[in-house]
């Protein structure tokens, strides 16, 4: 039996980190507590988690790794932190379907920032999948509007202009070690959340879903999706939004029969056509570039 390529692995890899990360709808969906409760709980948990895994990696270094980040990645856990009590607070005040089929854009959000602050070229499918983009979230925004969501739309494309930025920082430092990054993103979320979370009300089960939600969602889809990042190429980075706005409505579904509104659906439809449709561009277009190097 022939064994996966380092790459094919990393796509694998993509797949269960977009099926762990795009559980967050569900389980704010299930958990009773308010969105800064749920940010604050969900972020402890997965901090215990992460420690655990960096303890078993580092041993006693575990803290001094933590100390090491640098400036760097202090700025990594403070955008990505914010980002990640918003995407709660959006997910509390707006669908499932809607908060990830906005998020799907944040590939070409970030290749609009990269070529603003870092000067990377963009080229034309990237800028006209961009724009197709926000066509789709303006039709899911004005229903927003009409049926009082719009809030939580807005802090959904709060969350994707937050994920350009932390794009373009693991840019400017790609020698970040991300899992000691990520364990204190993880830890700052909660402890931002903490003053205005209400823990009073939190009954048993719903420490279990705190724990599961943690480990799973925020601690295991993270390390799965940086782990995948580093194994496949750029051009196939995009797949991550499309494959959560795809994974997240179907286990609100499945679990919770919640079917998303006409006007996400039409949203969306923009989206994803306009994500697919970039992606193949781009597969396409990078095979030549790959087989020329390979002849010169």
């Amino acid at each position: 039996m022939r064994s996966l390529t380092y790459a094919q692995s990393g796509l694998l890899l993509l797949l269960a980190g977009a099926a762990a990360d795009s559980t967050s709808g569900l389980f704010t969906r299930l958990l009773p507590t308010d969105g800064f409760t749920t940010a604050s709980g969900r972020g402890l948990a997965a901090f215990a988690f992460l420690f655990v895994v960096l303890a078993v990696r580092d041993g006693r270094g575990a803290l001094r790794a933590l100390a090491g980040v640098g400036v760097w990645g202090l700025v990594f856990v403070a955008l990505n932190s914010v980002g990640m009590i918003l995407n709660i607070l959006s997910l509390s005040l707006t669908s499932v379907a809607n908060f990830f089929m906005i998020f799907a854009t944040a590939p070409f959000v970030a290749a609009l920032a990269a070529r603003l602050v870092l000067g990377e070229r963009m080229d034309r499918a990237t800028f006209l999948a961009a724009c197709a983009g926000f066509v789709g979230i303006a039709v899911m925004m004005f229903a927003g509007a009409r049926s009082g969501a719009v809030l939580g739309d807005l802090l959904a494309l709060v969350c994707v202009f937050l994920y350009a930025a932390v794009v373009l920082v693991l840019r400017r430092c790609q020698t970040l070690d991300i899992l000691p990054a990520i364990t204190l993103t993880v830890l700052a979320s909660g402890m931002l959340a903490l003053p205005f979370a209400d823990f009073s009300m939190v009954r048993p089960p719903d420490i279990a879903l705190f724990a599961v939600f943690g480990a799973v969602q925020l601690a295991i889809g993270n390390l799965l999706i940086f782990t995948a990042a580093s194994r496949i190429p750029a051009a196939q980075s995009g797949l991550l939004g499309i494959l959560n706005a795809g994974f997240a409505p179907l286990w609100v579904f499945v679990f919770l029969a919640e079917v998303p509104p006409p006007a996400t659906l039409a949203g969306g439809a923009i989206i994803l056509t306009a994500a697919v449709a970039h992606l193949v561009w781009t597969l396409s277009a990078s095979r030549p570039a790959a087989q020329h190097r390979r002849s010169g």
